[in-house]
């Protein structure tokens, strides 16, 4: 692996699950080689969290009060450490979310081979659905409407599809502005991961984690 920087967002505010980034951070800093710790970039408005990360010693950016609302993406994130760093325009930047704590350093070198593979300049993970497109429905009061209009009922003639996921981003520079809020262009990439991959949004999803990490 060179001629990469990785990101670690990691921003104070979290409303389901309060100082969440500061109970996680250490999962995901632990997985990364030391040797690496010079391409490691983390962006925080937590001054606790930008302590903890002088001590692996990586790069930090100081995210600005603009860039850490709620509504804030992070597409927009990603290109404030680019725009700060005067990253070069082929220069690829890995982003781990600090959600995923049972992610391996292996794991990102694996995502990233293949992204390599592929000549990729845009990645993102996929998962099983849990339920299909096809079966959802908008609310409308007591009622509903389909959000895909078909007429098919055989499950079979569904057409294949799978949820997207951050376990791993990676993009090239030069394409940022060509994603969506989902960091999604027509020409990304997906790896598929495995479902029972825990995402830590609540508190009840850390239990979910605790329990795994026993199994």
């Amino acid at each position: 692996m060179n001629n990469f920087t990785i990101i670690l967002p990691a921003r104070k505010g979290s409303k389901g699950f309060p100082k969440k980034n500061r109970y996680l951070f250490d999962y995901t800093a632990n997985q990364i080689p030391s040797n690496l710790s010079k391409h490691v970039v983390v962006t925080t408005d937590d001054e606790h969290i930008l302590n903890r990360a002088k001590d692996y010693n990586f790069q930090i950016i100081e995210r600005s009060e603009k860039l850490s609302k709620d509504d804030t993406s992070m597409r927009l994130v990603i290109k404030d450490v680019a725009d700060q760093l005067n990253i070069n325009p082929n220069h690829d930047l890995i982003t781990l979310y600090l959600t995923y704590p049972q992610r391996t350093w292996l794991q990102v070198e694996e995502i990233y081979k293949f992204y390599k593979k592929k000549n990729a300049r845009s990645l993102l993970c996929k998962k099983n659905l849990q339920d299909h497109p096809y079966l959802c429905f908008y609310k409308n009061g007591s009622k509903g409407r389909k959000i895909v209009k078909h007429d098919l009922y055989r499950r079979q003639e569904y057409p294949e599809c799978f949820q997207a996921s951050h376990y791993v981003v990676i993009t090239k520079q030069n394409v940022l502005n060509s994603l969506d809020s989902n960091l999604y262009y027509e020409d990304t990439y997906f790896y598929h991961i495995d479902n029972d991959i825990v995402d830590v949004d609540m508190q009840k999803d850390v239990e979910k984690f605790i329990e795994s990490s026993r199994l």
